[in-house]
């Protein structure tokens, strides 16, 4: 069994919806992600995070000291040389020592950096705020910071005391700090939001425009599939493949064209059938009414003189009016099957018994038309389907008499009348050597009124209805009846009938 081909085309809206949403979040984080990994090596420098420039405390102020501690750790606790480590020390401690500040750098209790003695370093440290060297110490306050850190490598313990008493802290309430701060964060970080919020809008609306055209362009062409079929072109299919909601809905469109199209090529054969069956009653009708009316006319103007020719005249008259009554009994019985108001009376009837009756009517007729005649009997004694015997006689004898009817004049007829059984069905078929019929007409012998013969110069032997009657009746039986040509002429009407097997398995 063939699988359907996985396709991004087959994903039902839905999951389009909510892969959109996820694609729309993780692009950007990983943009972001990506950017951010290069946005550390210019962040110190675009905001001005490399070195302390003031002494007055602010959010800034306490991120460049951060910066600036971290600078020195680092290069503590690198494999640089120690005199590397010291010159590199140098560079940074020197702008913040403009400032006012002390610094004192020792490693395993061996001074590396000092502006002045350790105990001097400790003791401006200890005026500003009381603390242990031993513990790390972020202090900012009115009257001083102080900084202490540690830092460990693999074999040595760093410390760094860091204090300035020329370093004031504003009050915050004051509105000009309150704008400051403002204008330091806003005007410097407000950028950085106004390019992440800019790489998720721009990814949201690339992810929601590809989105959006795998579901528009469907429904563009289901909606131009509409229109194609509004204005009466039903041969036009949409070409969209897919097991989604919109493929389905494609799929519906093009099978209710198919079915839009067949509907209406059906409705214009059957008004075509409507046409020939009232011309074809008109015709029969009147092919009657007209010898009736010439033959009346006869014995009005006195041509019928004798006793003899009144007598031959009203037998004429009498037969025509037969064939005119016989006609309209058949177009009745149409009408009422065709409307379902007759109703069959089926009963379980055995097969084999059934038909071995009627072969012994069939027979006598056929040897009475001097007709070759053969019963072939190849059905289960205990085969039972359900039937409505008086009707399905009427379906026997109008396909008998079809075949007596276009029996060729130069060839003498012979009918087979056969049946075979099945394990749930038996077939009944009736073969004659007659004129036959072209394989353009064989689909419609079934057809009221419908004659292989054009001139419909027939009339008397038959109204052209016994066949759509005898259809009728054995489509009402659940039954098929169908028609086949023989290799030497002629035409076998074949009738499939169901086996009865019972209400229930027991019977």
């Amino acid at each position: 069994m063939n699988s359907k081909k996985r396709s991004s085309k087959n994903l039902k809206i839905t999951t389009r919806i909510t892969i959109a949403a996820v694609i729309g979040i993780i692009v950007p984080l990983i943009i972001i992600l990506v950017f951010s990994s290069v946005f550390p090596a210019v962040m110190a420098q675009y905001f001005g995070f490399s070195s302390v420039t003031t002494n007055s405390y602010s959010m800034l102020n306490q991120i460049q000291w951060s910066q600036e501690l971290s600078q020195i750790t680092n290069e503590l606790v690198s494999d640089s040389s120690q005199e590397e480590k010291i010159s590199s020390i140098d560079e940074f401690v020197t702008p913040i020592e403009k400032l006012g500040s002390v610094i004192y750098i020792e490693g395993n209790s061996v001074p590396l950096y000092a502006t002045t003695s350790k105990e001097a370093v400790i003791s401006q440290a200890s005026e500003i705020v009381d603390f242990n060297p031993e513990n790390n110490l972020n202090y900012f306050g009115e009257n001083g910071m102080v900084i202490v850190n540690h830092a460990k490598s693999k074999d040595t313990r760093y410390l760094i005391i860091i204090a300035n008493r020329d370093y004031t802290v504003n009050d915050v309430t004051k509105r000009f700090e309150a704008q400051n701060i403002s204008n330091i964060m806003f005007s410097k970080t407000g950028i950085i939001f106004f390019m992440i919020a800019a790489v998720f809008i721009i990814a949201i609306i690339i992810i929601s425009f590809i989105t959006s055209k795998t579901i528009s362009k469907p429904l563009k062409e289901l909606a131009n599939g509409a229109n194609e079929v509004s204005n009466g072109n039903l041969d036009y299919i949409i070409d969209y493949r897919s097991t989604n909601e919109i493929g389905m809905a494609v799929e519906a469109f093009n099978h209710m064209t198919e079915r839009l199209k067949f509907s209406l090529e059906r409705q214009s054969e059957i008004e075509n059938s409507r046409k020939e069956m009232i011309a074809g009653v008109a015709h029969d009708l009147r092919t009657p009414l007209t010898s009736v009316k010439g033959y009346v006319e006869g014995l009005m103007d006195g041509i019928a003189n004798t006793p003899e020719k009144q007598q031959q005249y009203l037998k004429t008259i009498y037969t025509s009016t037969l064939n005119m009554e016989r006609l309209l009994d058949d177009l009745l019985t149409v009408s009422r099957l065709e409307l379902g108001t007759i109703k069959l009376d089926k009963k379980p009837v055995n097969l084999n018994e059934f038909l071995h009756n009627m072969e012994e009517e069939i027979s006598l007729v056929l040897t009475q038309k001097n007709f070759d005649y053969e019963f072939i009997n190849n059905c289960d004694d205990d085969f039972v389907t359900l039937l409505d015997g008086d009707q399905f006689q009427r379906v026997i004898r109008n396909i008998i008499s079809n075949s007596v009817k276009y029996s060729r004049k130069e060839v003498k007829g012979r009918i087979s009348f056969a049946v075979q059984s099945y394990q749930k069905s038996a077939i009944i078929s009736v073969s004659d050597n007659g004129i036959g019929i072209d394989k353009e007409s064989m689909g419609r012998m079934f057809d009221a009124f419908f004659r292989a013969d054009p001139a419909r110069t027939k009339t008397s032997e038959g109204s052209g209805i016994g066949l759509a009657v005898s259809k009728q009746i054995v489509e009402l039986h659940d039954g098929k009846i169908w028609a086949a040509s023989n290799e030497d002429g002629g035409v076998t009407i074949l009738i499939s009938l169901s086996r009865y097997i019972g209400e229930d398995k027991d019977e």
